[in-house]
């Protein structure tokens, strides 16, 4: 039964009659029983009375199944595919450059001419002292065929020597046998012998004139070896003058534009090995980008080559530019706790300048059914990530493992079957074992 409220209106005219008094005694007691009998009422038509009253208004909702998209935007700098500070590698005066900043050159173009004539004399100087010594290895050679005949000439000694020690030897075995057979007088016999000597003799000459020859020879051969490879140095010599004379036509090493000129015609200009520490030019090769992003290291186990990745460039009135992740230093700056990614785009256009500034947004992960609940409903309780949920009326606390948060959706990994009714908002403070009113979330 509903109690109307009701409104009394006593008011004791005559306060200072007896029966005044009785009459405002009496109203006051019907109102107090009154009211009384209405709160008793109100109190019965709740179910749980003192503790129903006090239980918390919370809004729930389910985790739902949904496709999730992980990104990161960061600043990112366009970067020339190759930069080269060119110096010169010999001393000389520039007597001749034509190419300024923003000119297009092609490999192998000259983009300066060095004057180095002492050079030239160096070069002429060389040139005499390796003909000289192809000259003396000449020479030697003709000693060594010398000798090689002399080697020859003596080895037919031996040769005749020993035919003739031979035929010597023989004449002095008949003729002691004609002398044993008194056919002979000893004088024969001793010219024999005589004779015989004689041509022992000339053969061990011969050997030694042999000897002596192939020493000769031996000599001589060394010193040709020895004058070829004078002559070889002094081939090198001039190889390297020439090579240095090929260094004052400095030349561009690929296809690309000059970016910096620090040189003027007339200027003297060091070599890199004499102490120039000033370029002479700088040339970039801009016909391909790269675009080189910090990562977070957050975000670093994310990152993978091949990832899609979308450049803006903010210079530029253009939409955006689809590319890959090419590259990543897989190292991170313990400076700046991030690491270097590199994005290659293509820039025959020529559209896009080193230095420029751009945002890439980077494909990190993607999942088709990932389950996802609002990132209010996530709470931390002594370092472990937990959500409370309803159930029986009361609200219970469940640790989960909470994967990407982009601040509005949170990815559960685990700790929840996807059938709670996650608590996203109180009405006022929620403990695991409270009371609750649950009511579905509008969102």
């Amino acid at each position: 039964m509903k109690i109307c409220n009701l409104r009394f209106y006593c008011e004791p005219t005559r306060v200072n009659t007896r029966g005044s008094l009785y009459r405002y005694a009496a109203c006051v007691t019907v109102f107090a029983l009154l009211a009384g009998a209405n709160a008793d009422t109100v109190h019965a038509q709740q179910p749980g009375g003192a503790a129903a009253s006090k239980a918390v208004r919370v809004e729930v909702a389910k985790p739902v199944r949904r496709p999730m998209k992980r990104e990161v935007c960061s600043p990112a700098t366009l970067m020339a595919d190759e930069v080269v500070d060119i110096y010169a590698k010999a001393s000389g005066y520039v007597s001749k450059i034509d190419v300024n900043i923003g000119s297009q050159v092609k490999e192998g173009d000259v983009l300066v001419e060095l004057s180095v004539p002492e050079m030239a004399d160096e070069l002429r100087q060389v040139q005499a002292v390796h003909k000289a010594k192809l000259s003396r290895v000449q020479a030697l050679q003709a000693k060594v065929a010398q000798a090689q005949q002399h080697v020859n000439i003596a080895k037919a000694r031996v040769r005749r020597y020993e035919a003739e020690g031979e035929l010597e030897t023989a004449n002095l075995k008949r003729k002691e046998e004609l002398f044993a057979g008194k056919a002979i007088p000893q004088q024969a016999v001793d010219e024999a012998r005589s004779a015989n000597a004689i041509a022992v003799a000339q053969l061990q000459i011969a050997h030694a004139d042999v000897s002596g020859a192939a020493s000769e020879l031996q000599a001589v051969q060394a010193d040709v070896a020895v004058a070829e490879s004078q002559a070889l140095v002094a081939q090198a010599n001039t190889n390297k003058i020439r090579t240095l004379m090929t260094y004052a036509s400095i030349r561009a090493p690929f296809d690309g534009v000059i970016t910096e000129r620090n040189v003027d015609h007339g200027a003297f200009v060091r070599s890199a090995q004499e102490g120039m520490t000033t370029s002479l030019l700088q040339i970039a090769k801009i016909d391909r980008m790269r675009v080189v992003v910090e990562i977070s290291e957050t975000d670093v186990p994310f990152v993978r080559v091949g990832a899609s990745v979308t450049i803006d460039v903010k210079a530029l009135d253009q939409g955006p530019i689809q590319a890959t992740m090419t590259r990543i230093a897989s190292s991170i700056k313990p400076s700046t706790r991030t690491m270097r990614a590199e994005i290659d785009i293509d820039n025959s256009a020529g559209n896009l300048t080193p230095g420029m500034y751009a945002a890439a947004t980077i494909a990190l992960e993607s999942k088709t059914q990932a389950m996802m609940i609002p990132s209010k409903a996530l709470r931390m309780d002594n370092k472990q990530t937990i959500v409370m949920v309803a159930a029986n009326g009361q609200a219970q606390s469940m640790p989960i493992d909470v994967g990407y948060d982009d601040g509005i959706w949170a990815e559960v990994l685990s700790g929840l079957s996807g059938d709670e009714a996650v608590i996203t908002a109180t009405s006022g403070s929620v403990t695991s074992g409270a009371a609750i009113i649950a009511f579905a979330s509008d969102s």
